[in-house]
């Protein structure tokens, strides 16, 4: 048997609902410390582009695309896209906390992929030379000397797939579109 609720019971409903929806997106707005305000001004930065044998500054580094080469791919229809970035530290640590980085490709009709997760088998049987190189993952700054240090990783994108960017996300700063 239910009792109709009274009006003071619906009202008191409502107000503590429309109370919930306004303080959970408050309390998260100030438990971040402002986190979430530089998260969302860094979200509004345009990105910094970087054309082909150009370089671009960011993390305390400077990114350089080398190469991105279209291999075969294992699958039907599919073909594999390696790029290899050379990054020179010059702030070892900005550097080391911006990291670890995220590259993702995008064609001329603005699909996007990610790296393949574990491409070591593929990466040594496509190309053994650059198999032993970090990704952008596992990369750690103390693999790097004076020397540019040269990051390789692999895609998998259907062979129709054309006009190829590169975008390098990197924690603190603004995307760098590699072209």
């Amino acid at each position: 048997m239910s009792v109709p609720a009274s009006s003071r019971e619906r009202k008191s409903y409502w107000i503590s609902l429309v109370s919930l929806l306004a303080a959970v997106p408050l309390a998260v707005l100030v438990g971040s410390r402002g986190e979430f305000a530089a998260w969302l001004q860094r979200r509004m930065e345009p990105p910094l582009t970087v054309e082909h044998d150009g370089s671009g500054q960011g993390a305390g580094g400077s990114w350089r695309l080398i190469s991105l080469r279209r291999l075969s791919g294992t699958l039907p229809d599919t073909s594999l896209m390696l790029a290899e970035i050379d990054l020179s530290v010059e702030a070892a640590d900005v550097l080391q906390q911006a990291l670890p980085c995220a590259l993702s490709l995008t064609d001329g009709a603005g699909r996007r992929w990610d790296p393949l997760p574990l491409p070591g088998r593929l990466l040594r049987e496509a190309d053994p030379e650059v198999a032993d190189r970090p990704q952008c993952t596992t990369l750690t700054i103390g693999e790097a000397g004076d020397a540019p240090l040269r990051v390789v990783e692999l895609f998998l994108v259907p062979r129709q797939a054309d006009g190829f960017t590169l975008s390098l996300a990197l924690t603190g700063s603004p995307p760098i579109l590699l072209k």
